[in-house]
């Protein structure tokens, strides 16, 4: 397509100026944050581990599970006009005007769901019935969350699923095979901002700016699961239509999800309640200890961003707390890669091939794949458990993973995914393993 030179050129320079900046946490603050979260070292059926698998589920902060202990046996209703109740409604408000603070949405709506996958097969759901078109656009990194909903809505409304090819060279789907799938009978455009096998990060303001180019009515929706615990979010500059996270990838529980649905998006017909106005996207009685739990997160941020900010605004201190959580975990994967003076890298390790990796990792959560000679992913994993106390994952060809490993050519991967309450003494430690499981 036209102007790709241009395109990789910008999205190349952006990468750079990322990478330069690497900056961890102090020791101090990194003992505080630890403090904040529960399991941080060990867990009640391994004992002692290093806890390197946050796109699995991050820790939970103690202050989360305080709320919910607390809140959960409170029997209230929403407007039933009585304290309690009174009470309920305040939470749950509370915990819409933080999902909004987190994502920085001045407008549209904030959908809950039991989960993120929910949120987002309802959005796709609601599109393709309303929105005329001939093709579904998404990539082949995407989660099943991703994939099923397009798949299933293609073949129900019989619309042409088009899959962005994933190149094996940088283990990301380039901007521009995205974009050369779209034209003027897209329905939708589907794709992550940060990736849960890979960590590869998309630049979504450029594809969305770039796709409405070509449809300039295209409806898009942003997967930020994996993304939104790492990095900075104004879902106002991006110009997505959706924008859906899971709050137990972000320090909370499971139990529920949410998701950014603009003005126009809001308003299409979708189910909901009778009675209710055409912009509520609500089922059924919410749980205000939901809600409450994800105004403790978001607690947390503003009390972590207040180290690098004087701003008392809540919006402020979460930007500035997600900037520095996203130049720590930088700071990890640099570690993980290069190594140390005492500790090589696993770019230094000749029996570790990792996925897709290049110098310019400043557009990467610490987040990746990596294969051990002689070693198959269950293998591997059971004897970094076994052997090291290092908690990864195994990623083999499952509903998860089927897609993006085919893609890649892999048979299977190890997937390390760090959190920012991990620190250079850990990655030290999953080093020193990987070393020792040579040959």
């Amino acid at each position: 397509m036209k102007n790709n030179h241009l395109l990789k050129k910008n999205i190349k320079e952006k990468i750079m100026a990322e990478t330069k900046e690497v900056s961890m946490f102090s020791s101090s603050l990194l003992k505080e944050i630890r403090n904040k979260f529960l399991y941080v070292d060990w867990d009640p059926y391994s004992g002692r581990r290093v806890y390197l698998e946050a796109s699995g589920g991050s820790l939970r902060l103690k202050s989360v599970m305080e709320t919910v202990a607390r809140e959960s046996a409170l029997p209230d209703e929403l407007y039933r006009f009585n304290p309690a109740s009174d009470y309920v409604v305040d939470a749950v408000d509370k915990g819409i005007e933080d999902a909004r603070l987190f994502l920085g949405a001045k407008s549209g709506e904030i959908i809950p769901a039991h989960s993120a996958t929910q949120t987002m097969f309802r959005i796709i759901h609601t599109v393709v019935a309303n929105i005329p078109g001939n093709n579904i656009v998404t990539t082949e990194l995407e989660h099943p969350a991703v994939l099923g909903a397009t798949k299933f809505y293609a073949e129900t409304t019989g619309k042409e699923l088009r899959l962005a090819k994933l190149s094996q060279e940088t283990s990301s789907v380039p901007a521009e095979a995205i974009l050369d799938l779209i034209d003027k009978d897209t329905c939708i455009l589907v794709f992550q901002h940060g990736s849960n096998q890979t960590g590869a990060i998309n630049d979504v303001k450029t594809i969305i700016a770039e796709a409405r180019k070509i449809k300039p009515d295209l409806y898009v929706l942003v997967d930020a699961v994996q993304y939104a615990p790492h990095g900075h979010i104004d879902v106002e500059e991006y110009g997505a239509d959706a924008y859906a996270f899971g709050p137990y990838k972000s320090y909370c529980v499971k139990g529920i999800g949410f998701a950014y649905a603009s003005d126009r998006l809001s308003k299409l017909p979708h189910e909901r309640l009778y009675g209710k106005p055409e912009t509520n996207w609500v089922l059924g009685s919410p749980s205000h200890m939901m809600y409450a739990s994800w105004s403790a997160v978001v607690d947390y941020l503003c009390w972590l961003g207040s180290h690098f900010t004087e701003s008392a605004y809540r919006r402020e201190q979460i930007v500035a707390a997600k900037k520095a959580i996203h130049a720590h975990m930088r700071g990890l994967l640099h570690r993980a890669m290069k190594g140390t003076k005492e500790i090589e890298g696993l770019w230094q390790m000749k029996h570790v091939t990792t996925c897709g990796m290049s110098e310019e990792i400043g557009n990467r959560l610490c987040i990746f794949l990596f294969r051990l000679d002689g070693l198959d992913s269950s293998a591997a994993i059971k004897r970094y458990n076994n052997e090291h106390g290092i908690r990864l994952a195994a990623r083999i060809r499952d509903a998860y993973s089927t897609v993006p490993l085919k893609a890649l050519g892999w048979p299977d991967a190890v997937r390390l995914s760090a959190g920012h309450y991990n620190t250079p003494e850990e990655i030290d430690l999953f080093l020193k393993a990987t070393k020792a499981l040579a040959g």
